[in-house]
């Protein structure tokens, strides 16, 4: 393997981790604008609609519960 080629996998593997960070973040982002919405009266079923996000997950994350934590084993 050439040193090209170790660094075209080097910069692949480092924009990779970058896109994940930023995913990551706007899940967040997502998540308190969820939860922001529905301590504020808004409609769950129309904030589930909105956000693209199953209405459970909606509920978990009204009731204060990270959706991740909550998959069946």
């Amino acid at each position: 393997m050439t040193k090209d080629h170790l660094l075209n996998i080097s910069v692949a593997a480092a924009d990779k981790e970058d896109v994940q960070f930023e995913l990551d973040r706007a899940d967040l982002v997502l998540q308190e604008a969820v939860v922001e919405a529905i301590t504020q009266g808004e409609d769950i079923t129309a904030v589930a609609e909105v956000a693209e996000l199953p209405v459970d997950e909606v509920v978990k994350l009204a009731a204060g519960v990270d959706p991740a934590s909550a998959l069946p084993l």
